[in-house]
């Protein structure tokens, strides 16, 4: 949802790996992790390591492998994974009782212990394949996914060679994670398998280094956690895959309480920790809970090291308030739709404000097609300076639909007809969905820079002083050109539903609301439906899923949804198009609007509706 509020804004350029000197062939396996040296701190609040009692845990490296290729293979297709590292993989209780109570307190993982080291076994073409394969995904390439390594060749220095005796923590997690993407890909059972016996490695030496007080607070160390966590979302969208991510978030929010400010002396201990709040903010989304305060506390002693003037900060500050509040409604503290509605309300008066108080080079600029482009609805788009505000201005739309949706929800599941409604509600219910309507417009006037079909570099001027833009041609002529039709703008109802109002709560499909984004809450498919959309590689899948599955959505929207979806999987490979694709074909679009008696409702005042969402 969020994918580029957390990224650093400093355009990191990768280093070059230098030359490293070769490895004793005899060296042990868990000898491999490369120490960190990080600089001397330069500010004086930055606290020492830190010291906390550990306990020495048992051999952690189990047989996971099947006993067969037809279980290969039917391992291959579903993707199930069997181990994680839990909170207590990473050192015993933790001191902040809010988060370690819903962690563990031993290292555990459900592979079958085995005291002796496992051959790596990996032939040199397909471990450096798998590298590769991470590098071009999750290095190189740059989607405006959260998941951007670009930083790696600040912690980790690749061997001159790649064998088996001085394969490392790092480069067996990439090779897990590479080959398991690769497999989804290729859809082969022996690369599958591969992956599995590499994640294995890389495992065991994991919870090696985290039973070693030193080696647990190297960045080296956070790295490898932080790719094993990328392993466990990409290997799988099962139930069983969903407790062993929730259980890695664990241990790596316990491992990043333990490591403290010190974490932050280091460019790349920064760059991990932001990575690691937003993993902890998807599963807060997923659990319904708040922000672990260790990790808020955290942050906090971050605020005070680096530059925080850019709008990064404050979009993250009304994304934690916002599951703050939506904790404090599913729990109970605030109830009453009278209360409801109003912490709603701040929340997007919050957003608001957000908005109001970005840098000019933040704000998008408008733009019409001087063609039709197949690629394209309508005839006018967005132009972003960047990839990083596109992102975060679809990622603060996506939680302000939520908010919008929820507030419909709410006030029409309160009555049985909306015009029984106090008039402050009828018209908060009328705002509501006239935002909706305008944020499901940004969101389509988007897509096309996510999909490299417009450049600000093309942007000129017509004679009216308009600004204009020629999409990228296309080789293959479309057989037909979408064009918006007219909106669903608080229609007017027709006399039969006007006349018999119904329960409203009941009468169309639940959408997506900031209770239950995902829709996955009691859904049979429910991981499947969260982790497709949390693993998202390319940034515009979630905004398209709640595009595609918003109360305002016209036929000719959710087509061209649809047509964007299939083109990411086609062009990408990115699986997870193709399953939110399915799941916003499923979906019966019944129009809750349909069911709003819009006509006897009161006119919004002008004023009342922001200028630029």
């Amino acid at each position: 949802m969020v994918d580029l509020m957390f990224r650093d804004e400093s355009h990191h350029v990768i280093k070059r790996a230098t030359t490293t000197r070769r490895r004793p062939r005899n060296a042990r396996l868990a000898s491999a992790i490369i120490p960190d040296t990080p600089p001397s701190p330069t500010r004086s609040s930055l606290s020492s390591s830190p010291s906390l009692a550990i306990r020495q845990p048992q051999p952690f490296l189990g047989e996971t492998s099947p006993s067969s290729e037809e279980d290969y293979a039917t391992e291959c297709a579903r993707g199930e994974t069997r181990g994680s590292i839990s909170g207590s993989s990473l050192v015993g209780r933790h001191q902040n009782r809010d988060y370690s109570s819903r962690t563990s307190t031993t290292l555990t993982t459900t592979a079958v212990t085995n005291t002796t080291r496992i051959p790596y076994g990996l032939t040199d073409s397909l471990q450096e394949r798998g590298i590769a394969f991470f590098f071009a995904r999750y290095v190189a390439t740059d989607h405006g996914c959260y998941q951007n390594y670009d930083f790696i060749y600040d912690v980790w220095k690749p061997p001159p060679t790649y064998d088996t005796d001085s394969t490392d923590c790092i480069t067996a997690s990439m090779t897990a994670v590479g080959l398991t993407s690769l497999s989804k890909l290729t859809r082969c059972p022996e690369t599958f398998r591969r992956a599995r016996q590499s994640y294995t490695i890389a495992l065991g030496l994991a919870n090696s280094a985290l039973s070693n007080p030193t080696e647990a607070v190297k960045d080296s160390t956070m790295l490898a956690v932080l790719i094993l966590g990328t392993y466990e979302f990409v290997s799988g969208r099962t139930p069983q895959t969903i407790r062993a991510w929730q259980d890695h978030v664990n241990g790596a929010a316990t491992l990043a309480s333990m490591r403290g400010a010190a974490q932050f002396r280091t460019k790349a201990g920064a760059r991990m920790f932001i990575m690691l709040c937003h993993t902890v903010l998807i599963s807060c989304i997923r659990s319904g809970l708040p922000m672990p305060q260790s990790m808020v506390d955290l942050r906090n002693e971050l605020w005070h090291l680096t530059d925080t003037s850019g709008p990064i900060w404050r979009v993250v500050d009304t994304l934690y308030n916002a599951l703050q509040v939506r904790h404090d409604i599913k729990s109970g503290k605030v109830s009453g739709v009278d209360a409801v509605v109003k912490k709603l309300c701040d929340v997007e008066d919050q957003f608001s404000a957000l908005i109001a108080s970005l840098p000019p080079g933040w704000y998008y600029r408008q733009a019409k097609l001087s063609k039709p482009h197949p690629a394209v609805l309508g005839d006018t788009c967005h132009i972003y300076r960047g990839l990083t505000q596109a992102t975060t201005w679809n990622g603060i739309r996506t939680m302000r639909m939520l908010v919008q949706e929820t507030i419909v929800e709410v006030l029409c599941g309160s009555t049985e007809d909306p015009t029984m409604l106090p008039s402050h509600h009828q018209l908060q219910l009328v705002k509501a969905m006239k935002l909706i309507q305008m944020l499901g417009e940004a969101f389509v006037s988007s897509v096309p820079q996510h999909f490299g079909i417009v450049s600000g570099k093309d942007i000129v001027r017509d004679r009216q002083g308009r600004h204009t833009v020629a999409p990228i041609p296309t080789q293959q002529l479309p057989h037909r050109i979408l064009s918006p039709s007219d909106q669903k703008a608080l229609p007017q109802a027709s006399s039969s539903t006007a006349d018999t109002p119904s329960s409203l709560s009941s009468a169309a499909p639940r959408k997506p609301t900031l209770f239950d984004p995902t829709q996955s809450s009691g859904h049979e498919k429910g991981a499947e439906r969260f982790l497709t959309l949390a693993t998202a590689s390319h940034t515009i899948i979630w905004p398209l899923y709640t595009l595609g599955m918003s109360s305002s959505t016209t036929p000719e929207t959710l087509a061209y949804v649809l047509d964007r979806l299939e083109a990411i999987y086609q062009e990408t490979g990115f699986e997870q198009a193709r399953v939110v694709s399915s799941i916003v074909k499923e979906q019966v679009h019944t129009l809750l609007w349909d069911q709003i008696p819009t006509s006897k409702l009161p006119s919004l005042p002008d004023t009342a509706l922001p200028m630029i969402v």
